[in-house]
């Protein structure tokens, strides 16, 4: 097994494993509202020229961004899966060209 085969598929098999565990926890709708609403009135408060929207656009800001983590490493798995299979196709258009 060449090495960058291997390569190929160890990253699509990590991909695989975080989907998996990714679409194991679920994200409810709810509990994107409260961070969603803090980050609103802290745009309100900055608007209206307060301090304290500062606070709440970053700590719902941040709280949001941890929440929809989810989503970023479903992305990454799926970038790990496609990686890897452009890999092992490379690898086996030039394995065709040898001979």
């Amino acid at each position: 097994m060449h090495q960058s085969k291997g390569l190929a598929l160890v990253l699509i098999m990590v991909g695989f494993l975080i989907c998996l565990h990714q679409f194991g926890s679920h994200v409810h709708v709810t509990g994107l509202l409260v961070p969603a609403a803090m980050l609103g009135l802290g745009y309100v408060g900055i608007k209206n020229g307060k301090k304290i929207g500062w606070f709440f656009a970053g700590l719902g800001g941040l709280i949001l961004t941890i929440k929809l983590s989810g989503l970023l490493a479903i992305a990454f798995a799926v970038w790990l899966v496609v990686y890897g299979i452009r890999l092992l196709k490379k690898r086996n258009d030039s394995s065709d060209n040898e001979y």
